[in-house]
């Protein structure tokens, strides 16, 4: 007998996400709604500039459902533009300033938004928009205070959010008002009180931005917002101390890196909850037992709006094996399928299906896509599930253990990647003739992809041809360079039997230095190496990314009188070009040391 596992069913309020922060803003106007480096800013003040702004949008044509490119970096006015093309009766799409042009370009293209909201500095980022608004250019002191009379309904979407696309294509995810108001609303996998502060870390184009934005605005909460740049341990303690930070959600990697750095950072949260991969056990039970802070892991697609399944308040016991995802958050429900999609009793393992009102409405102008992977319920429970694709059972308490892809998507530094996207990307080269994309783990929190070239190119030609088209996150951190793929006997490529590429590939020269040894000794230990020489590149050799970056810039510090920023690893990516930089650094920091006196001071 099929086995449908239920999350508490909630009343859900039949109003979107805007009008239940209107209602705070109404009730404590004077209550503070954003904590920011400059300042404090009021739940009666973000009120009120979000209603003129959506003035501003409907006189740009701005009315139910129309899509708004957003493109901003984190401050208040994200959310005074976020607020105000949902009051206008828009649904907004994330991009990512940082994202490439073209991709940026297919996305406005891709969703139909007529119109893009940006700031001055990120102008030519959404060029591809044909009316562009600058907020920081707009003037929010004058005009109408009172929301445009528009009327949205729950079922009308919130929000358009690509993800990574097998076919070579990012694929749009529509949410609605109502999935959004289940995840924060009455839900039990978190706290969603008045008294709560919640970071807002990620970026928009990361689902679990909504989790952060809207826990704290649709429930009268503090939201704290982490300055634009590559969030590090540093400034997620500093924010925490700061902000008083309460809840707190970190991508698995992320969450590995602030408790590695120093574990005290996170004292005072209350409630730590990591995902978007698999959650490391050591770094968990290290939280649960030195910090004392209720620790979780919180799973969910960004077509189950955020979290689906939740392991709320894990205990010690939990981190002695793969933690699991534990059980459905509230007005969820969850089971396991066989291949041909039968519902499996407790024990079976195969396919997670989800259900419930947090599923999206489907993908954006992708029919065929929302068919295959939105499916009637065969339980018979609701009208259809969403296929994860993730590999799953349910243990005999009723708790969801998973295993992880049945396809050939995977979570790289908590982003989706489609596997099949990053090689279409690749054989557009045209001196490449086919390629193979896999992955390598070096530890639980940090995956790199692997790239498996049959070709002319070298790697960084494919790397910088790469980098115009994907997302950092998406383009391999190693590469191999083959003359032919291996195939099974039934002629597939046989990806099993693709080997993880040695780290370098330039001649090795060893230290020569100190300073050199110790970055060496670092580059060794974060890249899961035997070697570093001294010329090679911490990302075009060694497969770094700029979470490993932000950990490396912080080992130096704990060993060198100097605070590099994180861009400075990319300026001089060397081990002898960064050791070069840490001796200039030293001296500059400490006037009148000799060159012994700086190799003194790294012992």
């Amino acid at each position: 007998m099929t086995d449908l596992l239920r999350g508490p069913e909630v009343p859900l309020p039949d109003r979107c996400v805007h009008e239940l922060f209107a209602e705070h803003a109404s009730a404590r106007p004077a209550a503070v709604a954003v904590r920011w480096a400059g300042g404090d800013l009021t739940y009666g003040e973000l009120e009120t500039r979000a209603n003129r702004f959506a003035h501003v949008l409907r006189a740009h044509g701005v009315g139910p459902e129309a899509p708004v490119a957003l493109c901003l970096e984190r401050g208040p006015d994200l959310l005074v533009a976020m607020l105000g093309i949902l009051k206008a009766g828009g649904c907004y799409v994330p991009l990512d300033p940082d994202y490439p042009a073209d991709r940026l370009a297919y996305m406005v293209a891709d969703s139909g938004a007529a119109v893009a909201v940006t700031q001055r500095s990120l102008v030519d980022r959404v060029a591809a928009a044909r009316s562009v608004v600058v907020v920081d250019e707009t003037d929010l002191a004058t005009g109408p205070s009172d929301a445009p009379p528009v009327r949205v309904d729950p079922d009308n979407l919130i929000y358009t959010m690509y993800t990574s696309g097998s076919t070579g294509r990012p694929k749009g995810v529509q949410v609605t008002h109502r999935g959004v108001v289940r995840l924060v609303h009455g839900a039990d996998f978190a706290d969603f009180t008045t008294d709560q502060v919640f970071l807002l870390l990620t970026s928009l184009c990361f689902d679990v931005s909504t989790f952060e934005l809207w826990g704290a605005l649709a429930n009268g909460a503090v939201l704290a917002v982490l300055p634009p740049g590559t969030p590090t341990a540093a400034a997620v303690g500093e924010a925490v101390r700061r902000y008083g930070v309460t809840t707190l959600w970190l991508s698995s990697g992320l969450f590995a890196h602030v408790v590695d750095t120093g574990v005290e950072a996170l004292t005072g949260v209350r409630h730590v909850i990591a995902g978007g991969d698999v959650v490391p056990p050591v770094q968990a039970r290290r939280v649960i037992e030195e910090v004392g802070a209720e620790m979780s892991n919180g799973y969910g697609p960004t077509e189950c709006t955020t979290f689906a399944c939740a392991l709320r308040g894990m205990t010690v016991a939990d981190t002695l094996g793969p933690i699991p995802i534990g059980t459905p958050i509230a007005n969820t429900r969850a089971f396991v399928a066989d291949a041909s999609g039968v519902p499996l009793p407790r024990g079976g393992r195969g396919e997670l299906l989800l259900g419930g009102p947090g599923l999206a409405r489907g993908y954006h102008d992708r029919p065929s896509l929302t068919a295959e992977r939105f499916v009637p319920d065969p339980t018979g429970d609701g009208d259809r599930v969403y296929r994860t694709g993730d590999e799953a059972r349910v243990r005999a308490d009723g708790v969801v253990e998973f295993f992880g892809r049945l396809d050939h998507q995977v979570k790289v530094r908590g982003f989706r990647v489609e596997l099949g996207e990053v090689e279409a990307a690749l054989v557009a080269h045209p001196a490449v003739r086919i390629a193979v994309v896999t992955t390598h783990d070096r530890d639980e929190a940090d995956r790199v992809l692997v790239a498996h070239v049959v070709g002319d190119a070298t790697a960084d030609e494919l790397r910088a041809f790469l980098a115009e088209r994907l997302p950092d996150h998406m383009v391999p951190g190693l590469w191999s360079f083959v003359p032919e793929l291996p195939v099974t006997p039934n002629g597939k490529i046989d990806r099993a039997a693709l080997a993880v590429p040695g780290a370098a590939t330039v001649a090795y020269v060893a230290p020569r230095t100190p300073v050199e040894e110790v970055v060496a000794g670092i580059w060794q230990d974060l890249l899961g190496v035997e070697r570093v020489g001294v010329h090679d590149d911490f990302f075009a050799d060694l497969g770094g990314h700029s979470l490993l970056a932000t950990r490396f810039v912080a080992l130096v510090a704990e060993r060198f009188p100097v605070e590099l920023p994180v861009r400075s690893l990319f300026d001089f990516p060397t081990v002898a070009e960064s050791a070069a930089r840490i001796h200039d650094a030293v001296v500059a920091h400490v006037e009148g040391l000799s060159d012994e006196d700086v190799d003194a001071v790294s012992v």
